[in-house]
C-alpha cells in the first residue's frame, strides 16, 4: 500500500504522471482513500443538490419580489393614468369653458326659434280642432236631415199606392244623395283628425324640444359650478355672481391646475421608469435562477472536490486522474480547487493529462510537486520499501510516493 514517507511524499500534493489507458487499479488498502471520476461524480451531484436546493428557496424569494415589484409597477400605472386622466379633462373643461358664451349665444337663439314654433304649432292645433268640431257639427246635421228624410219616405211608403213609382224613385235619390254625403263626411272627418293629432304631436315634439335645451343649459349650469369648486379660492370668481360671466378666469384657474398636474406627472412617470426597470431586474434575476436550477457547474465539481478533501484525516488521498481540462487546454477549476486546498492528509494526484502536469511543475514548492514517473511505481505489487527509497532519490530527491500492490482492471 502507499506509504506516507515524509522524506519521499510532499506534505501537501504530490503529483505523478501515469500511462494514458489501461493500468492495474488502485487498491484500497489501510491508510489510502482513492478518489476516482465516479466519487467525485457523486459528490458533484451531491453539491448540486444542495445549491439546487437553495436555488429553488431564492427562487421562491425572488418571484416574491418580483410579484411585489409587479404590484408596485401596477400602482404606479395606475397613478399615472389617473393623474393623466385629471390632467387631460382640466384641459378639456377650460376649452369648453372658453365656448360657453358661443353655446350660451347658440342656447338663446335655439330656445326663441323652438318658442316661436311652438307658438305657431299651438295656433296651428287650435285651428284644426275647430275645423274638426266643424266637421262633427256638419255630419251630425247631415246625419239628422237624412234621419228625417228617411222618417218621411217610411210615412208615405205606409200610404195609398204609388202608381207612377214616384215615391218610389225619389226614395231610391234620397238614399243615394245620404250615401254620398255620408261618405263626404266621413273623408272630412278623418282628414280633419289627422290633422288634428298631426298638430298636437307637433306641439309634443317642440315642448320636448325646448325642455331639452332648458336641461341642457341647467346641466351646463351645474358643470359649470362643479368646476369652480375645483379651482383654490384665490382663482374662484365672486360667490354671488352668475359663473357664466366669468368663464375666462374660471378656464384660467383650469389650466392652471392642469399645469400643476403636468409638473407632478414628471414625478410620477420617472417613478413608473424605476417601477418598470425594477420588475426588468426581477425578470432577469428570476429567468438566471430558473436557467441554473438543473445544471451542474464547474465551480460544483470543485467544491465537491474540496468537501471530499476535507473529509479525509488521516493516510494518504489519492486522486485517480480526476482533474482533466477540455481540447482548449483551460481547466475545469479543479486545479484550483487543489491549488487552493489546504487538506489535513497529503495528496496523490495521478494524471495523465499533460495540461495538469505542466500545471504541476510550475506549483510553488509549499504547494506541491511533480515526480517523474519512475520515481514510483504503483502498480508493481513486488516492489519494497528499499526499492522505491531508492529510486526516489535517483530522481527527486525532496518529493516522491510509495506504492504498493495492486489488482488488474
Amino acid at each position: 500500500m502507499i506509504r506516507r514517507e515524509p522524506d519521499l511524499l510532499h506534505p501537501r500534493l504530490t503529483v505523478v504522471p501515469v500511462d494514458v489507458g489501461p493500468r492495474r487499479a488502485l487498491d484500497r488498502g489501510a491508510g489510502r482513500t482513492i478518489v476516482g471520476r465516479a466519487e467525485l461524480e457523486a459528490a458533484t451531484q451531491a453539491v448540486a443538490g444542495r445549491k439546487r436546493t437553495a436555488r429553488l428557496e431564492e427562487l421562491a424569494a425572488r418571484n416574491a419580489d418580483l410579484e411585489a415589484a409587479l404590484d408596485r409597477l401596477g400602482e404606479a400605472r395606475t397613478a399615472v393614468d389617473q393623474r393623466l386622466a385629471d390632467h387631460d379633462g382640466f384641459l378639456s373643461a377650460a376649452d369648453w369653458c372658453t365656448s360657453l358664451p358661443d353655446l350660451a349665444a347658440a342656447h338663446r337663439s335655439d330656445l326663441a326659434a323652438a318658442e316661436a314654433e311652438l307658438s305657431e304649432a299651438l295656433r296651428a292645433a287650435r285651428d284644426a280642432s275647430r275645423a274638426l268640431d266643424r266637421v262633427l257639427e256638419q255630419r251630425a246635421q247631415a246625419d239628422a236631415a237624412i234621419t228625417e228624410a228617411r222618417r218621411q219616405l217610411h210615412a208615405l211608403d205606409r200610404g195609398e199606392g204609388d202608381p207612377g213609382g214616384e215615391r218610389a224613385q225619389a226614395a231610391a235619390a234620397l238614399s243615394a244623395q245620404a250615401e254620398s254625403l255620408e261618405a263626404r263626411l266621413s273623408e272630412a272627418e278623418r282628414e280633419a283628425r289627422s290633422r288634428s293629432e298631426e298638430t298636437k304631436r307637433a306641439v309634443t315634439a317642440i315642448e320636448h324640444t325646448i325642455e331639452r335645451l332648458v336641461r341642457e343649459q341647467r346641466d351646463r349650469q351645474s358643470r359649470l359650478r362643479a368646476l369652480v369648486d375645483c379651482l383654490p379660492g384665490d382663482a374662484r370668481p365672486p360667490h354671488d355672481d352668475d359663473p357664466l360671466h366669468h368663464v375666462d378666469t374660471v378656464s384660467a384657474g383650469l389650466r392652471g391646475l392642469a399645469e400643476t398636474i403636468a409638473a407632478e406627472l414628471t414625478g410620477l412617470r420617472a417613478a413608473l421608469d424605476r417601477h418598470r426597470a425594477e420588475c426588468e431586474h426581477r425578470r432577469s434575476e428570476v429567468a438566471a435562477i430558473r436557467a441554473t436550477l438543473d445544471r451542474t457547474s464547474p465551480d460544483d465539481a470543485a467544491e465537491a472536490l474540496a468537501d471530499l478533501l476535507a473529509g479525509v484525516a488521516d493516510g494518504v488521498v489519492v486522486l485517480d486522474d480526476v482533474v482533466a481540462t477540455d481540447p482548449a487546454g483551460t481547466d475545469d477549476g479543479l486545479l484550483r480547487a487543489l491549488e487552493a486546498a489546504e487538506p489535513e492528509a497529503p495528496l496523490v494526484l495521478l494524471s495523465s493529462d499533460p495540461t495538469v502536469l505542466g500545471w504541476a511543475i510550475d506549483l510553488p514548492a509549499e504547494r506541491g510537486a511533480l515526480v517523474g514517473p519512475r520515481t514510483v511505481d504503483l502498480l508493481d505489487a513486488s516492489a519494497s520499501t528499499t526499492r522505491l527509497t531508492a529510486a526516489a532519490h535517483d530522481v527527486a530527491p525532496a518529493h516522491a510516493v510509495t506504492s504498493s500492490t495492486g489488482d488488474p482492471r
